[in-house]
């Protein structure tokens, strides 16, 4: 970036547990709901996305949201499911034990509930489901600090 650019980026500063539901709201969809990110609290908000279901907490949440609209809040975007799928091959490339690693890819190779099928394979071995999870928040959290980024703001953790 060059220097002129820099005076509007802005910094957000986040704790370990901000920076956390930070990367677990970008793995998570929920039909209904859309989330947003405030960059000057740091602070993650949910609105549900159907009028109806609103009560007037969240009107309020939404004429907030509204008014500081990618001032303020960000809409933070939601994994695709194409960077679920890379994340499974991308870990089964990487298990030692060859019989697991053979069901993985066999299940990679597609048919109905791969991502179910995936979680259900690694399910037999609770030290590699331990390091599938922590192998997806870390990539969530590489995805995270990039959208940031496209955004103009510079991520601090405290």
């Amino acid at each position: 970036m060059n220097e002129a650019g820099d005076d509007h980026v802005k910094e957000l500063k986040l704790n370990k547990q901000q920076f956390q539901e930070l990367v677990d709201t970008f793995g998570m969809y929920i039909e209904g709901m859309e989330s947003f990110l405030n960059i000057e609290t740091g602070d993650v908000v949910m609105l549900r996305t159907f009028d109806q279901d609103q009560d007037e907490e969240d009107e309020e949440l939404s004429e907030m949201v509204e008014e500081g609209y990618n001032e303020i809040y960000f809409s933070i975007p939601q994994l695709e499911s194409f960077e679920g799928f890379e994340d499974m091959v991308d870990f089964a490339a990487t298990v030692e034990d060859e019989q697991l690693k053979s069901t993985l890819m066999y299940i990679l190779n597609g048919g109905k509930g791969v991502f179910r099928r995936f979680k259900d394979a690694l399910s037999s071995d609770r030290k590699q489901l331990e390091r599938y999870y922590r192998f997806v928040e870390e990539r969530n959290g590489v995805r995270v600090s990039d959208w940031l980024e496209s955004i103009d703001v510079k991520l601090i953790l405290e």
